[in-house]
């Protein structure tokens, strides 16, 4: 690869790192817009993020990126809602876990139901060749947060 391919990837992989937390926001913010379901961006990731398993404050708040008090405000608006409640952790009593209530995992599939037939429609509009690299890019993307995942502390 010679120089100048190299700083144009460089470029182009600045660019892209700028802009995939950018559109994926975006579209999010457009989707919850256009509904009227009654759950937050913030909500919806921390009722995704229990969907696998019962977690800490702690890493709910790390995997959102917030701040602890912050996290456990929406954690007490979600379990007021019904939609989490709060549990021992069997491996350390001194340890609360907050796990989603089948009324939460109902929200989060009717969140899943109206995001899907939302973008559907829309993506229904692209030529064949555009859905195929947007499935390639959602398995490249699936990689990459592996790989990240991978990184973690």
């Amino acid at each position: 690869m010679q120089v100048s391919d190299s700083v144009a990837r460089g470029r182009q992989l600045d660019e892209i790192a700028e802009a995939l937390p950018q559109s994926t926001s975006a579209l999010l913010r457009l989707f919850l817009s256009r509904t009227n379901l009654p759950v937050s961006r913030t909500e919806a990731a921390v009722l995704q993020a229990l969907l696998p398993r019962p977690t800490r404050i702690t890493e709910l708040a790390r995997q959102e990126g917030v701040t602890q008090p912050a996290i456990t405000l929406v954690v007490n608006r979600l379990q007021k809602r019904g939609w989490v409640t709060r549990e021992a952790d069997p491996g350390d009593g001194r340890v609360v876990l907050v796990a989603i209530t089948s009324d939460g995992r109902q929200v989060m599939a009717g969140v899943r139901a109206r995001y899907r037939a939302l973008v559907h429609e829309e993506m229904a509009s692209l030529d064949d060749e555009e859905v195929e690299t947007l499935a390639q890019a959602i398995e490249i993307l699936d990689r990459l947060i592996e790989r990240l995942k991978e990184r973690e502390p």
